[in-house]
C-alpha cells in the first residue's frame, strides 16, 4: 500500500493527509500542553533573550498563538477526513488512518526539533539544564523517529483477510436420487 500512494485517487490522498494533519496538530498540542504549560520546560520563544521576547507575557502570548495555529491544522485535518470519510468503510483503512496520525505526530516532533531547536534556536526541550542537546536528541528519537516508524509499520502491516477473502469450503454435491 505504501508504494501505491502516488497512484491513489484524490479522495484517498485526501484521507492520508487528514491523518497526517491531525497527527501533526496532536503532536503540537502534546508539546505545547505538556512542555509549555504543565512542565514549563520551555516556551515557544524561550531561546530569544532580548526584549520584548524575554517577558513572560510575550512568551505566553506566543504559546497561545502557537496553539491557535495547531487548532487550525487540526481543523483542516478534520475537514479532509470528512471529505474522504467514505474511505473508512474500506477494509483496513482504520489502521491506515491510525498509522497516518502516528506519522503526523512524529513529523511534528522531527520538524520542531530540526527547525525550532537546531536551526533557529528558538527553544530547546529543556532550557533549565546544563546540556539541552541531550534532551533535544532524546525527544527527537522518542517522539519523532519512533512515532514515524510506528506509523509506517502500522500502515504497511498486512491486514488479516476478511471473511469475504477467505476461501470458502466447497458445497457438498447432492447425489441424484
Amino acid at each position: 500500500m505504501g508504494n501505491r500512494i502516488a497512484f491513489l485517487p484524490p479522495q484517498k490522498r485526501r484521507f492520508n493527509w487528514a491523518g497526517y494533519l491531525i497527527g501533526f496538530a496532536l503532536g503540537g498540542f502534546f508539546d505545547g500542553i505538556l512542555l509549555h504549560q504543565i512542565l514549563q520546560w520551555h516556551h515557544l520563544l524561550s531561546g530569544i533573550t532580548r526584549a520584548p521576547f524575554d517577558q513572560a507575557r510575550v512568551q505566553l502570548m506566543a504559546d497561545g498563538v502557537f496553539q491557535v495555529v495547531m487548532g487550525a491544522v487540526a481543523a483542516l485535518g478534520v475537514r479532509k477526513l470528512l471529505q474522504a470519510r467514505y474511505v473508512l468503510i474500506e477494509r483496513a483503512f482504520d489502521r491506515v488512518l491510525a498509522g497516518d496520525v502516528l506519522i503526523g505526530f512524529g513529523a511534528w516532533h522531527v520538524t520542531d526539533e530540526i527547525l525550532a531547536h537546531w536551526l533557529l534556536d528558538l527553544h530547546h526541550v529543556r532550557v533549565d539544564v546544563a546540556d539541552p542537546s541531550w534532551w533535544d536528541l532524546l525527544w527527537f528519537l522518542l517522539f519523532g523517529v519512533l512515532f514515524v516508524a510506528a506509523g509506517i509499520a502500522l500502515r504497511v502491516r498486512r491486514a488479516p483477510p476478511s471473511v469475504d477473502d477467505q476461501e470458502k469450503p466447497p458445497k457438498p454435491r447432492s447425489t441424484p436420487a
